[in-house]
């Protein structure tokens, strides 16, 4: 009896015992809610502090596109009106090119009239007297025969050779005047030898006269038959 009691005595302890385990894990619920309430609380704040990062790196990077894009524009809006600056030139350059072409074009026409009108005066100017020292008697005589058998021209321009003597040598010459026109009229070859003779070439053979008396005895006698 006195064990029944003891034991009936510990019952309650159980009881007790038991009370205190469901009410710790009633507390143990209690705090599990509450870190629940608490995460979820947590989470929105978290959310969006990432989501307000996000968007402001991303408005800074648009804002940066944007100053870029505008920078861009600038520089393309200057590079246009460089552009048209630069064809604006070129249409310049062009036309001052096309007025060069044509002065030139009148320069070189006038140029080629006043050329061809120098040529002209030249042609008929006062001709010019030039003297030529001849070293060799043969090349002299050979100059001052092909005068006589032609006439000499240069560049269309006649050309008149006189043999170069003293006055006295000239005035000698003149003498000869009649004798060689003369001869002329008979066709008769003839040529003047230094200083002051006559020769005659006829029949293949020549005569030399000192004196236009003695030549025009010679003409007068032995070539009246020619006339």
């Amino acid at each position: 009896m006195q064990r029944n009691a003891e034991e009936n005595v510990e019952w309650p302890q159980s009881a007790s015992s038991s009370g205190n385990a469901n009410a710790n894990s009633a507390s143990g619920n209690q705090l599990s809610n509450d870190d629940s309430d608490s995460d979820m609380e947590v989470l929105p704040s978290a959310l969006e502090k990432v989501s307000d990062k996000i968007l402001g790196h991303m408005n800074g990077r648009f804002d940066k596109l944007e100053e870029t894009l505008q920078a861009v524009q600038r520089s393309q809006k200057e590079l246009l009106e460089k552009v048209e600056t630069v064809e604006e030139q070129v249409l310049d350059h062009e036309s001052h090119i096309t007025s060069l072409e044509k002065t030139v074009s009148d320069l070189k026409y006038e140029s080629n009239t006043l050329k061809l009108k120098v040529d002209d005066l030249e042609a008929g100017a006062k001709p010019h007297a030039i003297i030529a020292r001849v070293h060799f008697y043969r090349e002299k005589e050979f100059i001052l025969r092909l005068r006589r058998e032609r006439q000499l021209e240069y560049k269309g321009n006649k050309v008149l050779i006189f043999p170069d003597y003293t006055a006295e040598v000239m005035r000698q010459w003149r003498e000869y005047t009649e004798a060689q026109q003369r001869l002329r009229e008979l066709k008769v070859e003839h040529s003047l030898l230094f200083p002051a003779r006559l020769r005659i070439k006829h029949n293949d053979r020549s005569k030399v006269f000192s004196t236009p008396s003695e030549a025009m005895t010679f003409i007068n006698t032995d070539l009246k038959n020619l006339s």
